[in-house]
């Protein structure tokens, strides 16, 4: 478990608070998806991405590109097709969580863009819909 501490500042001695910051089941679902994305496993995305999905990507000039599902499948169908290098799977979670209906993540990731590493961050938006949980809005900003 990744826990954040909290200094209780009202006292003279430190009081340290453990909070649980990373709901694990988003955790696990956010790192299956990066898992698929960076293999272009399409089937995958295609089931994982809800109808709706709206993805905002905001580059380092502040451009900002708003993506659809069908978008964002053609980008990853155009890498597999172009026989790209998987992406690396790394992340590092920040937070995340989880009411059973809704769930939230925030995680950076480094990967290779324009042959030279770049780092992002993202927001991911997941919404539990017929017992299966699919993504319904995502942003990325390249630091």
């Amino acid at each position: 478990m990744e826990n954040m501490k909290l200094i209780n500042k009202s006292e003279k001695s430190i009081n340290l608070k453990t909070i649980n910051m990373i709901d694990n089941e988003i955790k696990n679902l956010t790192q299956e998806l990066i898992d698929n994305g960076t293999t272009y496993n399409l089937e995958f995305l295609e089931n994982i991405y809800d109808d709706n999905l709206k993805f905002l990507r905001i580059d380092k000039n502040n451009n900002v590109q708003l993506l659809t599902k069908e978008d964002n499948l053609k980008f990853f169908k155009s890498l597999k097709e172009s026989g790209a290098k998987p992406l690396n799977n790394s992340a590092e979670f920040h937070y995340a969580d989880n009411d059973g209906k809704n769930g939230f993540i925030v995680l950076t990731r480094k990967m290779m863009q324009r042959d030279k590493e770049e780092e992002f961050l993202f927001n991911i938006y997941w919404e539990k819909k017929k017992n299966s949980w699919r993504i319904v809005r995502e942003s990325v900003i390249i630091k």
